[in-house]
C-alpha cells in the first residue's frame, strides 16, 4: 500500500511538473523567455477579451500570438 501511495504521489507531482513551464515550446529559446512571452501573449488576449465591442476567446487569441511568434504547442515532460 505505501508503494502504491509513492508512486502515486510521483506521479502527480511529475504531472504538476511538466504543466509548470509554458504550454509552448520554441527552439532556442529558454524557458523563461518563453514564459516572458506567453505572459505578453496571455495579457494581450486577456486586452482583447475584455474589450466591450471584441469579446474574443483568451486562449484563441494567446495561441494565435504564440503561433505568430514562432512557438508551436506542446507539454513537456522534460526528464522524457
Amino acid at each position: 500500500m505505501t508503494t502504491l501511495r509513492i508512486l502515486t504521489l510521483i506521479a502527480g507531482v511529475s504531472a504538476l511538473t511538466a504543466c509548470a513551464s509554458p504550454p509552448y515550446s520554441k527552439s532556442g529559446v529558454d524557458r523563461e523567455v518563453a514564459m516572458a512571452d506567453y505572459q505578453d501573449c496571455y495579457s494581450l488576449g486577456s486586452l482583447d477579451h475584455y474589450t466591450p465591442e471584441s469579446r474574443a476567446s483568451i486562449n484563441k487569441t494567446t495561441r494565435a500570438c504564440m503561433k505568430a511568434r514562432g512557438y508551436q504547442e506542446n507539454c513537456s515532460f522534460p526528464w522524457w
